[in-house]
This record gives C-alpha cells, structure tokens and sequence, in this order.
C-alpha cells in the first residue's frame, strides 16, 4: 500500500476527526460486510455478514442496495481521540 496524498490533503482539509476509506462492493464482495443506512435516524453503520439473520441473507448481499465495503483503511486523528 502507499500512501495517497489527495487523500491525506482531503483529511486535513476537511478538519473531519475520523475518515473510513471503501470501495464499490462487486459480485466477489457480497459475502463481507458493508456500509448501510440505519432507517432510525439516517446514520451510517458497518454491517458483517455475522450480523446477518439467514433469512435476510439475499437482502444483505444485494451489491446494488448496499454498494461499499471498508478497506479497513482508517484515517484519525489523535488529538481528537485524546480528548475522547
């Protein structure tokens, strides 16, 4: 991996306390989690595949519903997280 440079300039000029970087699921990624919309109140959430009811399990790999995944690439910053 190296280091992204638009991405690092995004970070610091966006003055965000936290950035999760992901990609477009595709076919070959349906079986991991993903990102989704809590209906209760709008908020984004990571959803696993463990978390996943087997009758829901069609719904939970629709790669045109939910299309991102985490790359397990964080960005943070740790003066914010200090003060946590």
């Amino acid at each position: 991996a190296t280091l992204d440079l638009d991405l690092l300039n995004y970070f610091v000029e966006s003055d965000k306390s936290f950035i999760m970087e992901v990609c477009t699921r595709t076919e070959a990624d349906k079986k991991g989690g993903h990102l989704a919309v809590r209906t209760s109140d709008g908020q984004l959430l990571l959803r696993e595949s463990a978390q996943c009811a087997g009758e829901d399990e069609k719904a939970f790999q629709d790669t045109d519903k939910h299309k991102y995944f985490n790359t397990n690439n964080l960005w943070i910053r740790l003066d914010v997280l200090k003060e946590v």
